[in-house]
């Protein structure tokens, strides 16, 4: 079972340098790391050009290190500059060697209540989501979509989504995340059954769940309806994590496993309890 280090990796690199954290990667036990980039901070960008992609590819192949995946956080309707801001970084992602392209779509936008409209935003993603698939595959880099936010999550609404993908662009996967379809009140196994086949990568978290009219606290995150969640360490929360191995491990996924661990237990605690309940179930 292959490990990707995704959450900190990338704040470490902007704060104390790729050499720092691929030594830390390392040490945490890790064989992978995923890059990350806030398309509305380019500021913070751990990668901001063509000479440190490059720089950190060598970095990180001394350590014995790959890159599993490069992330991109995007909102396709609300950033003027996204899909170029994107477009630079297929080729950050081509440099440090990275087989896919992760970009989300629409993360926080409410759904609407007009059907129609609704369309007219998906059709809107699609096309501009096409343009970039289109270029990476120039690269040899796959562009892959995970379930979030509100228009493009659950099978229902994620699958509309990705019936009009396919129909643009053969140069498309799935992230399958076990915990974003959790926000709309249905779980990650049911989504995995559903798409595994097109899974090239997973993001693995969890979370705890209540139902409540206010806020329960500061960590908790508003869930449809009344629900509500908050990250936690991997193995104490809500997710089916021994079904959601079986249906991957059924399905063929031979990718790594992303941590994303934003928890306010200690990190390098979860990162522990994650490799070792995982491993064990697997």
């Amino acid at each position: 079972m292959k490990f990707t280090m995704y959450s900190q990796f990338s704040d470490i690199v902007s704060k104390r340098g790729i050499e720092y954290a691929a030594k830390y990667a390392v040490e945490l036990g890790f064989s992978s790391v995923e890059i990350f980039a806030n398309a509305d901070k380019p500021e913070s960008y751990a990668i901001a050009d063509i000479a440190s992609a490059k720089h950190a590819r060598h970095v990180l192949e001394e350590a014995g290190l790959t890159v599993a995946c490069y992330s991109v956080y995007v909102d396709l309707l609300e950033n003027e500059e996204g899909e170029k801001e994107l477009m630079k970084h297929v080729e950050f992602a081509a440099q440090i060697g990275s087989p896919y392209l992760h970009h989300t779509l629409i993360p926080e936008n409410e759904l609407l209540e007009n059907v129609s409209e609704n369309e007219k935003m998906i059709n809107l993603i699609v096309d501009a989501a096409g343009r970039i698939a289109d270029f990476a595959a120039q690269f040899g880099i796959v562009c892959i979509y995970e379930d979030q936010g509100n228009y493009v999550n659950g099978i229902k609404g994620f699958g509309n989504f990705w019936n009009k993908m396919k129909q643009r662009s053969r140069n498309v996967g799935i992230c399958g995340d076990l915990g974003n379809i959790l926000f709309v009140n249905e779980t990650p196994e049911t989504f995995l059954r559903t798409y595994v086949k097109d899974i090239y990568h997973v993001h693995v978290k969890d979370y705890l769940w209540k139902k409540a009219s206010i806020s329960p606290g500061r960590y908790w995150q508003k869930a449809k309806e009344d629900n509500w969640l908050r990250d936690t360490m991997i193995g104490s929360g809500v997710v089916d994590f021994e079904t959601c191995l079986q249906v991957l491990k059924s399905g063929g996924y031979q990718g790594s496993y992303a941590l994303e661990i934003d928890h306010p237990e200690p990190f390098e605690e979860g990162v522990y309890q994650a490799v070792e309940y995982l491993k064990r179930l697997y």
